[in-house]
């Protein structure tokens, strides 16, 4: 017996990897915005759409459509950027939204104020800086989060490589956010379209991991899907304690869903942190 798909789980089998229609809502000039389908499909890719309230009312009396900007999320595993990167990200700030960079609890970037037509020219800039917003937003392995500083230890910096490593193990291997978004140049690697790990509906919500190092809990280990935490001996990581099940979210008006802390349930050495 199958399971009949809900309308957001048949919108992402039916998207063709997450493409939708989105390229050609960019292309199209007469809204400030994509469609509602299209919508949901962009947090695959990190992009948010929204309006600016503060100008809704006057828009609104006026009957004009409500003022579309978006909002891009960066992929920074453990919140590192180079300083190239940092001022490249300021400018493209500067250019392409509203000026600021708001930093978030995930160690990432979020920039605001994006109109539509600047939203591939924002990207491409993201792009040319060697990062990317893949995955930032919805069903998906969301930013890997750590234990900030690799400079500290070096514990401190296998922290840092263990959530690079996870997230380009997770990552969405469709090739969509290229396409759309830079013109079909990968920043490596040819063609894949299939999703091994994932598949053609993707997760049925975000995954959270975090890679925490004591005495630090810094990034809220039991506070994830996944949490792992360095087993630390003679300045040396012999491997980590392996948390999984918790979360903070929950649905209102819905008592099954509640926020959890997660379990302990055993140890991995380093080498076996992705088969986790």
């Amino acid at each position: 017996m199958t399971t009949k798909l809900s309308r957001n789980e048949t919108l992402k089998e039916q998207s063709n990897f997450l493409r939708g229609t989105i390229a050609e809502g960019l292309r199209e000039r007469i809204s400030g915005a994509v469609s509602e389908d299209d919508t949901q499909l962009t947090k695959f890719h990190g992009i948010y759409q929204q309006d600016d309230r503060d100008l809704r009312p006057e828009r609104a009396k006026k009957k004009m459509e409500k003022a579309f900007i978006f909002m891009a999320r960066l992929r920074v595993p453990g919140g590192a950027l180079t300083p190239r990167q940092w001022i490249a990200m300021h400018d493209m700030a500067e250019e392409r939204g509203n000026g600021t960079l708001r930093l978030t609890t995930r160690q990432t970037i979020q920039f605001h104020g994006i109109i539509k037509s600047n939203l591939r020219p924002a990207i491409q800039a993201i792009h040319a800086a060697m990062l990317d917003t893949i995955a930032a937003c919805g069903d998906v392995n969301r930013n890997v989060i750590c234990t900030p500083n690799p400079y500290r230890s070096a514990v401190h910096a296998e922290a840092l490589a263990i959530a690079r490593a996870f997230s380009e193990h997770l990552r969405p291997r469709s090739r969509a956010w290229h396409d759309i978004f830079v013109d079909g140049e990968p920043v490596a690697g040819g063609e894949v379209e299939d999703e091994p790990i994932l598949g053609r509906t993707y997760l049925p919500r975000k995954f959270k991991i975090a890679v925490a190092v004591p005495p630090l809990n810094d990034v809220d280990a039991f506070a994830h899907e996944i949490g792992l935490i360095a087993i630390v001996e003679n300045g040396a990581t012999t491997g980590y304690n392996v948390v999984v099940g918790g979360g903070m979210g929950m649905t209102h008006g819905e008592p099954d869903t509640f926020p959890r802390t997660g379990d302990l349930i055993g140890f991995c050495r380093p080498d076996q942190v992705l088969s986790v």
